[in-house]
């Protein structure tokens, strides 16, 4: 992993951000420091790309200032930098220990700028007191004055009846963008819906798009259904008492808005229960979802003794809060795979560096030229027709909008847009797994079916994104950095009929222990248990 950003104190005397104009005047805390120069710095990204600020100064008060329409801005998070002289050296650091007052003025009067028409860039102070901008797509349904009048209303609506929307205990369960039905959230909904009484369940909401394909999925229990943004499920995220989701807190809301009163409360106030996405091994996400962080947990679903460690040591959880249980979607998990019918699962998982990457962008990448030099592959075609096997190649979500970028010319090879067929039957159905770091290798795993790694950018995804375990050592599959590497496993599983490796075989019982297809009934007991005080007075209690 990269070295955590240094950071420099710093008193800010003004912020005004107007027609595209924006403006920072600060003091340093720390007389022995010099500011020599001030940039936004793009976050996550392989290759530093800096947009500077005019910088003037007057004693020790320093004024920063940036036109921001006559810069050109990528969607990315943009953090506010200063170039630093402590006398002895310089470097860079991010401009932090900003006061809550202006965090709270950035909260209750938010401010953006609308560029062009098609995007927007707004300013706020992070969890950790530092300057940060954020440029994305301009998003017509939430980024007005009109939506700040909805946030307020639900919240006067529900302080004003706090006691009558509490005392109905509400669970509400999403999962990824509150579009999807398709991982561990949908499964432990279905099991509430299909297992509980009814005096149990009709707390139990689960949230999503109705005009996102997954509705389908949750469609049959619709009284149980609430649709995303709606007013009403505004009310009710403000009284739930448990979100219950395989993704972080932030997925119960609009993706990426800026901070708002109504925001900041509901992720301040809620406890989750994270199901997870999958076994926390290959990527490390500690930074995200630790103990002190905004994304505290109230439990944390693992699947195995071996997991529960990983999240002990690195998050900080106590050992009462991490339950190990097994994930929900595994109980219904079962191989339906058929000789006559060979497929071969190709799933990557994406990167961080390339999360708001443009077309041009995402086609000079690393990722677009490995994946897209296996699917046009001459040799994987022949190997394909020859053995009569289809590979399904299924982008991650994250990715969805590059899936056109790619092209095979081979009838056996599919390109699956997201949402157009569930990922659970595709991992069924498949007779073996192709991925980098996913942790759906888990799932394939679990089926005994056979797991090949192609880490290609090992030193790259060590550098910026890190892993719990040694995949070189540890995986439980072939692991391979060359296409013809890749090739040449393909055809061994091929030529043995799928057949698992004995030395990967030999630790399934250690890895996953739990597969008796009770998993959503652990977790359900689990939550039942709980007692957590209110997430605000717990928070305030670590960080003394």
């Amino acid at each position: 992993m990269s070295e955590e950003a240094r950071e420099i104190k710093v008193k800010t005397r003004k912020f005004s951000l107007r027609k595209g104009r924006l403006r920072i005047c600060f003091s340093v805390l720390d007389e022995g420091l010099q500011i020599k120069g001030m940039f936004l710095k793009k976050r996550n990204a392989l290759e530093e790309v800096h947009v500077p600020f005019q910088l003037s100064c007057r004693g020790n008060v320093y004024d920063a200032r940036i036109d921001l329409e006559k810069q050109e801005f990528e969607y990315a998070f943009w953090d506010v930098v200063a170039l630093v002289d402590d006398g002895a050296q310089t470097y860079e650091a991010i401009l932090g220990g900003q006061r809550v007052s202006l965090k709270l003025r950035l909260i209750l009067f938010p401010r953006w700028y609308r560029k062009a028409h098609d995007s927007i860039i707004y300013p706020f102070v992070n969890g950790s007191r530092q300057f940060t901008i954020q440029s994305r797509e301009y998003n017509r349904g939430y980024d007005s004055f009109w939506f700040l009048c909805k946030e307020y209303l639900a919240l006067f609506c529900y302080f004003i009846l706090k006691p009558y929307w509490d005392h109905k205990k509400l669970w509400l369960i999403c999962e990824k963008f509150s579009a999807m039905a398709q991982d561990n959230g949908l499964y432990f909904f279905r099991y509430c819906m299909e297992q509980l009484p009814e005096k149990e369940k009709k707390h139990i909401l689960y949230v999503i798009d109705k005009k996102a394909p997954d509705y389908q999925a949750v469609k049959q229990y619709d009284q149980n259904v609430i649709q995303f943004m709606s007013f009403r499920y505004m009310i009710y995220l403000c009284a739930a008492q448990y979100l219950i989701s395989s993704d972080a807190i932030r997925h119960f809301y609009i993706w990426d808005s800026p901070n708002s009163v109504f925001k900041v409360l509901y992720q301040a106030r809620k406890h989750i229960i994270f199901l997870q996405h999958g076994v926390m091994a290959f990527k490390q996400c500690h930074r995200t979802f630790h103990k002190l962080g905004g994304n505290r947990m109230a439990l944390f679903v693992t699947s195995s003794q071996f997991e529960q460690d990983i999240i002990y040591d690195y998050f900080e959880y106590d050992r009462d809060e991490i339950i190990i249980t097994g994930l929900p979607r595994w109980d219904i998990l079962h191989d339906t795979s058929d000789m006559g019918h060979k497929e071969i699962l190709l799933m990557p998982t994406w990167r961080s560096w390339l999360e708001y990457a443009s077309a041009e962008e995402f086609a000079k990448s690393d990722y677009f030229l490995n994946y897209e030099s296996l699917l046009k592959s001459k040799e994987l075609h022949e190997l394909l027709e020859q053995a009569d096997v289809t590979l399904n190649f299924y982008i991650h979500p994250k990715f969805r909008e590059h899936i056109g970028q790619f092209e095979n010319g081979c009838k056996r090879i599919r390109l699956i847009p997201f949402g157009e067929q569930p990922l659970n039957q595709l991992l069924m159905s498949c007779h073996m797994l192709i991925t980098d770091y996913s942790s759906v290798a888990w799932d394939v795993y679990y089926q005994e079916k056979p797991v090949v790694f192609f880490p290609f950018d090992f030193a790259t995804y060590q550098e910026v994104q890190g892993s719990y375990v040694d995949i070189e050592k540890d995986a439980f599959g072939d692991v391979v950095h060359t296409l013809p590497e890749l090739l040449q496993s393909i055809r061994k599983y091929i030529e043995n009929r799928f057949k698992e490796e004995p030395q990967y075989a030999a630790r399934r019982d250690y890895l996953l222990p739990l597969r008796d297809d009770k998993n959503s009934e652990r977790i359900y007991q689990e939550i039942k248990k709980a007692r957590p005080g209110k997430k605000l007075d717990i928070m305030g209690k670590l960080r003394l």
